[in-house]
């Protein structure tokens, strides 16, 4: 189970470990290509990209990490994703949950909430047991 960037690096590890029997996203990237420019973005994440790849600068970062789900093996295990649509850290959130849902080939699941903040912060009182549940349902197997 990952947030924010660990919803990117949650189902990452899922598509290459085959240990890990499901996964959950909550507020990940699915690919760069949907975060905003280095003017529009939060600057804490531009700090954190730059940090993370060893770059002077944003755009330098992006061409290092090179983050797309898509490259991985798709997923053939169940995959639960959580997105907002009021995000500002990870904007765009239906759109990363879509390219989620593309990529993997087992069954999957896609909750949006087209008023939520980043990680669904606001909503986390659903968020958490609905996790649990599902977790259990997916785990015990």
């Amino acid at each position: 189970m990952g947030f924010s960037l660990g919803g990117y690096l949650s189902p990452l590890a899922d598509a290459h470990d085959r240990r890990i029997c499901c996964a959950v996203v909550n507020g990940g990237p699915a690919n760069f290509f949907y975060l905003p420019s280095e003017k529009r973005i939060v600057p804490t994440l531009r700090s954190g990209f730059k940090f993370i790849a060893k770059t002077k600068t944003y755009k330098e970062a992006l061409e290092h990490l090179d983050f797309d789900i898509k490259k991985a093996p798709p997923m053939d295990r169940p995959l639960l994703i959580f997105h907002s649509g009021n995000d500002k850290l990870i904007p765009h959130g239906k759109r990363h949950g879509d390219y989620f849902i593309e990529w993997a080939v087992g069954e999957k699941e896609l909750k949006f909430y087209p008023d939520g903040e980043h990680v669904c912060s606001n909503y986390l009182d659903e968020v958490i047991p609905y996790t649990i549940d599902w977790l259990i349902k997916h785990l015990g197997r």
